[in-house]
């Protein structure tokens, strides 16, 4: 089958060499201190001295160590990204928020928390309630404040206005 009339083949070998940059990317990031930590062991230098002059723990030496193995095998090292992420949940306060904002338009987040501990009893700081006006406005629960600040309007220099150039420059 042909894609944008190049063989199926090439595809394959974009593919791979795509993923060979980015081992290379890899091997640079960690080569550098594996070789250094390398060179000062075979001068007989101790463990507590490499970490001082690489600057880097005996365990992360080793692995860096294991993912250069791994990179000249051809695999990439795992994510480290967090497999779960948590998800903000706010429940009763988001439609506290939500109640209160739409019979107040105008009132932003600090009054807000201060309306919300008072009549409600629910205690937010005013960051977390800006994050959630943020959110809420997102999903389009909630409009932007009709009293927030609009764009700046041009400033014209008061030279030209007294020349009378300021006709010109609108056009």
């Amino acid at each position: 089958m042909r894609i944008h009339g190049l063989h199926k083949n090439m595809h394959r070998l974009y593919a791979y060499a795509r993923t060979q940059d980015c081992l290379d990317v890899y091997r640079k990031r960690y080569e550098d201190g594996v070789r250094r930590w390398e060179k000062l062991k075979a001068e007989n230098v101790c463990d507590s001295t490499c970490q001082d002059i690489c600057g880097m723990s005996r365990a992360t030496y080793y692995r860096h160590k294991k993912i250069l193995k791994d990179l000249n095998k051809g695999s990439v090292p795992p994510s480290k990204k967090p497999r779960n992420l948590n998800k903000p949940h706010w429940g009763e306060a988001e439609l506290q928020l939500v109640k209160v904002r739409r019979e107040n338009p105008t009132y932003g987040k600090e009054k807000i928390a201060i309306i919300l501990k008072r009549d409600h009893g629910q205690i937010l700081s005013e960051s977390t309630v800006g994050r959630l006006l943020t959110s809420l406005k997102n999903k389009g629960l909630v409009q932007k404040s009709p009293s927030a600040l609009r764009t700046k309007r041009k400033r014209r220099l008061k030279a030209m206005q007294n020349l009378g150039l300021s006709r010109i420059i609108k056009r």
